[in-house]
Protein backbone atom coordinates (compact mmCIF):
# COMPACT_ATOMS: atom_id res chain seq x y z
CA UNK A 1 0.00 0.00 0.00
CA UNK A 2 2.74 2.00 0.46
CA UNK A 3 3.46 2.13 -3.14
CA UNK A 4 0.25 3.79 -3.81
CA UNK A 5 0.79 6.69 -2.29
CA UNK A 6 3.81 9.27 -1.33
CA UNK A 7 3.20 10.42 2.08
CA UNK A 8 2.52 8.50 5.32
CA UNK A 9 -1.54 7.78 5.61
CA UNK A 10 -3.31 5.66 7.62
CA UNK A 11 -4.20 2.70 6.05
CA UNK A 12 -7.28 0.63 8.68
CA UNK A 13 -6.99 -0.85 12.16
CA UNK A 14 -8.02 -4.31 13.13
CA UNK A 15 -10.08 -4.51 16.73
CA UNK A 16 -10.14 -7.01 19.28
CA UNK A 17 -13.33 -7.77 20.70
CA UNK A 18 -12.27 -6.61 23.85
CA UNK A 19 -10.85 -2.88 22.68
CA UNK A 20 -14.38 -2.31 20.53
CA UNK A 21 -16.27 -3.38 23.69
CA UNK A 22 -14.34 -1.29 26.26
CA UNK A 23 -13.78 1.46 23.51
CA UNK A 24 -10.94 3.03 21.35
CA UNK A 25 -9.62 6.09 19.38
CA UNK A 26 -8.24 5.06 16.37
CA UNK A 27 -5.35 7.26 16.08
CA UNK A 28 -4.33 6.20 19.92
CA UNK A 29 -4.03 2.26 18.41
CA UNK A 30 -0.56 1.30 18.57
CA UNK A 31 0.93 1.86 15.08
CA UNK A 32 2.51 -0.24 12.23
CA UNK A 33 3.90 1.67 10.01
CA UNK A 34 6.67 0.08 8.23
CA UNK A 35 8.30 -3.19 7.04
CA UNK A 36 11.54 -4.23 8.20
CA UNK A 37 14.44 -3.88 5.51
CA UNK A 38 16.69 -6.48 7.31
CA UNK A 39 15.78 -9.98 9.41
CA UNK A 40 17.65 -8.26 12.44
CA UNK A 41 14.72 -5.64 12.63
CA UNK A 42 11.92 -8.40 13.21
CA UNK A 43 13.04 -8.86 16.97
CA UNK A 44 12.03 -5.63 18.05
CA UNK A 45 8.59 -5.37 15.79
CA UNK A 46 7.92 -9.16 17.55
CA UNK A 47 8.63 -7.69 21.02
CA UNK A 48 6.45 -4.74 19.95
CA UNK A 49 3.63 -6.66 18.83
CA UNK A 50 3.51 -10.36 19.84
CA UNK A 51 2.69 -9.67 23.88
CA UNK A 52 0.83 -6.86 23.52
CA UNK A 53 -2.82 -6.16 23.17
CA UNK A 54 -3.68 -6.98 19.20
CA UNK A 55 -5.59 -4.12 18.17
CA UNK A 56 -3.59 -1.93 15.51
CA UNK A 57 -3.60 0.46 13.35
CA UNK A 58 -1.70 0.47 9.84
CA UNK A 59 -0.22 3.37 8.13
CA UNK A 60 2.11 3.29 4.62
CA UNK A 61 5.64 3.71 5.17
CA UNK A 62 5.86 7.42 3.09
CA UNK A 63 8.13 6.49 0.23
CA UNK A 64 7.94 9.27 -1.99
CA UNK A 65 6.43 10.17 -5.33
CA UNK A 66 6.54 7.58 -8.08
CA UNK A 67 6.33 7.77 -11.73
CA UNK A 68 3.65 5.61 -11.81
CA UNK A 69 1.46 7.38 -9.22
CA UNK A 70 -2.37 8.47 -10.74
CA UNK A 71 -2.21 5.93 -13.11
CA UNK A 72 -3.03 2.94 -11.33
CA UNK A 73 -5.72 0.15 -12.11
CA UNK A 74 -6.60 -2.51 -9.36
CA UNK A 75 -7.83 -5.79 -10.32
CA UNK A 76 -10.29 -7.69 -8.30
CA UNK A 77 -13.04 -10.20 -7.98
CA UNK A 78 -14.95 -12.89 -6.32
CA UNK A 79 -11.58 -14.49 -5.19
CA UNK A 80 -10.08 -11.27 -4.11
CA UNK A 81 -9.93 -11.89 0.28
CA UNK A 82 -8.11 -10.93 3.18
CA UNK A 83 -4.88 -8.49 2.87
CA UNK A 84 -5.47 -8.27 -1.22
CA UNK A 85 -8.86 -6.94 -0.16
CA UNK A 86 -6.96 -4.13 2.25
CA UNK A 87 -5.43 -2.61 -0.71
CA UNK A 88 -8.60 -2.78 -2.76
CA UNK A 89 -10.36 -0.85 0.14
CA UNK A 90 -7.47 1.46 0.81
CA UNK A 91 -7.10 2.00 -2.73
CA UNK A 92 -10.30 2.82 -3.31
CA UNK A 93 -11.32 5.28 -0.01
CA UNK A 94 -8.38 7.45 -0.56
CA UNK A 95 -9.08 7.51 -4.69
CA UNK A 96 -5.44 6.54 -5.22
CA UNK A 97 -6.22 3.66 -8.15
CA UNK A 98 -9.19 2.74 -9.85
CA UNK A 99 -10.76 -1.01 -8.78
CA UNK A 100 -11.59 -2.88 -12.00
CA UNK A 101 -13.93 -6.46 -11.95
CA UNK A 102 -16.13 -7.66 -9.83
CA UNK A 103 -16.72 -7.05 -5.94
CA UNK A 104 -14.41 -8.52 -3.82
CA UNK A 105 -14.69 -11.31 -1.40
CA UNK A 106 -15.61 -9.72 2.12
CA UNK A 107 -13.47 -12.01 3.76
CA UNK A 108 -11.71 -10.05 6.35
CA UNK A 109 -11.03 -11.10 9.71
CA UNK A 110 -8.30 -11.65 11.89
CA UNK A 111 -7.32 -14.41 13.68
CA UNK A 112 -5.50 -17.23 15.46
CA UNK A 113 -4.65 -21.03 15.06
CA UNK A 114 -4.45 -22.84 17.84
CA UNK A 115 -2.72 -26.67 17.68
CA UNK A 116 -5.18 -29.35 18.92
CA UNK A 117 -4.41 -33.25 18.86
CA UNK A 118 -3.54 -35.66 16.32
CA UNK A 119 -2.26 -33.03 14.47
CA UNK A 120 -5.28 -30.71 13.79
CA UNK A 121 -5.16 -27.11 14.24
CA UNK A 122 -8.02 -24.74 15.00
CA UNK A 123 -8.24 -21.34 13.68
CA UNK A 124 -10.63 -18.77 15.57
CA UNK A 125 -11.47 -15.11 14.29
CA UNK A 126 -9.75 -12.58 16.72
CA UNK A 127 -10.07 -9.18 15.35
CA UNK A 128 -12.24 -7.53 13.03
CA UNK A 129 -10.25 -4.96 10.46
CA UNK A 130 -12.00 -1.44 9.42
CA UNK A 131 -10.97 0.77 6.81
CA UNK A 132 -9.69 4.32 8.52
CA UNK A 133 -12.92 5.91 7.12
CA UNK A 134 -14.66 2.84 9.36
CA UNK A 135 -16.04 0.78 6.90
CA UNK A 136 -15.98 -3.40 8.15
CA UNK A 137 -15.18 -5.34 4.97
CA UNK A 138 -16.30 -8.77 6.54
CA UNK A 139 -19.53 -9.74 4.34
CA UNK A 140 -18.99 -6.66 2.19
CA UNK A 141 -16.39 -6.58 0.06
CA UNK A 142 -14.86 -3.95 -1.86
CA UNK A 143 -16.91 -2.99 -4.94
CA UNK A 144 -15.18 -2.21 -8.29
CA UNK A 145 -15.44 1.57 -9.82
CA UNK A 146 -15.20 -0.38 -13.24
CA UNK A 147 -17.58 -3.07 -12.89
CA UNK A 148 -16.30 -6.16 -15.74
CA UNK A 149 -17.16 -9.58 -15.50
CA UNK A 150 -15.07 -12.23 -16.17
CA UNK A 151 -15.72 -13.63 -19.92
CA UNK A 152 -15.21 -17.55 -20.02
CA UNK A 153 -15.52 -16.15 -23.72
CA UNK A 154 -12.83 -14.10 -24.45
CA UNK A 155 -9.89 -16.49 -22.02
CA UNK A 156 -10.94 -19.27 -24.86
CA UNK A 157 -10.67 -16.79 -27.19
CA UNK A 158 -6.79 -15.64 -26.01
CA UNK A 159 -7.66 -12.64 -23.93
CA UNK A 160 -8.45 -11.47 -20.71
CA UNK A 161 -11.16 -8.91 -20.85
CA UNK A 162 -11.11 -7.65 -16.90
CA UNK A 163 -7.11 -7.29 -17.84
CA UNK A 164 -7.65 -5.31 -20.89
CA UNK A 165 -10.38 -3.02 -19.03
CA UNK A 166 -7.74 -2.39 -16.43
CA UNK A 167 -5.43 -1.24 -19.23
CA UNK A 168 -7.77 0.72 -20.81
CA UNK A 169 -8.61 2.80 -17.98
CA UNK A 170 -4.98 3.28 -16.93
CA UNK A 171 -4.52 4.04 -20.62
CA UNK A 172 -6.73 7.26 -20.14
CA UNK A 173 -4.63 9.17 -17.38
Amino acid sequence: MSYLTPGKLPIGYSLTRRRAKDGFERENLKKFGRIPMRKIELLPLALRFAFAEKSIALVTEGLGPQPFHGAIAVLVNEHTASASEMIAAFAAENRLATIVGTKTAGRLLSGDSFKLPHGYVLTLPVGAYYTWGGRLLEGAGVPPDVPVEFSYHAVRAGSDNQLEAALDTVERF
